[in-house]
C-alpha cells in the first residue's frame, strides 16, 4: 500500500477509538441543572420537507416563571397538552425536555460529534486510497 493509505487508516482507526472513548466520557458527564415546573402554552407538530423527505418537528412552548420558552429536545407532542403542569430541566438559561438534551451540548459532546463525523469522513478517504492503491501496485 501507498504511504497515504497506510497514514489515512491509522488517522481512522484513531479517530474511532477517540469518538469511542468521547462517547463514554459524555455519557458520564453531570452537566447542572434545575428541575422546574412549567405550565404548557402552545404544542405543535410541524412537517417540514428536508432533503425531499417530509421531518416532523415538535415545537412545544413552556411558561416559567412569567417567561416563554421554547422546549427543547422533545421527541413528542402528544404528553404537552396546552394548560398542563410539566417538569423541565433548567440549564444555562434554555429549558430541556430530559437530560439527554444537555448532555449533547456540552463541550465534550460536541468534540465527540466532531470525531464522530471525521471518523466517517476518514474511512471514505481510506478506502478510497486503500482501492487506489491497489489498482495501480
Amino acid at each position: 500500500m501507498k504511504k497515504k493509505a497506510v497514514i489515512c487508516s491509522i488517522i481512522t482507526v484513531l479517530c474511532i477509538v477517540a469518538a469511542v472513548f468521547l462517547r463514554f466520557a459524555m455519557e458520564d458527564t453531570n452537566p447542572e441543572y434545575t428541575e422546574v415546573k412549567a405550565t404548557v402554552v402552545s404544542s405543535d407538530n410541524i412537517v417540514r420537507k428536508v432533503l425531499g423527505k417530509r421531518q416532523t418537528q415538535y415545537e412545544v412552548v413552556v411558561e416559567y416563571e412569567g417567561q416563554e420558552y421554547k422546549l427543547k429536545n422533545t421527541h413528542s407532542s402528544a404528553a404537552y397538552i396546552p394548560g398542563k403542569e410539566v417538569t423541565a430541566l433548567l440549564h444555562d438559561g434554555k429549558l430541556y425536555a430530559n437530560i439527554e438534551g444537555i448532555t449533547s451540548t456540552t463541550p465534550v459532546a460536541m468534540v465527540y460529534f466532531v470525531f464522530l463525523f471525521g471518523s466517517f469522513a476518514m474511512v471514505c478517504v481510506s478506502v478510497t486510497l486503500i482501492s487506489k492503491a491497489r489498482t495501480e501496485g
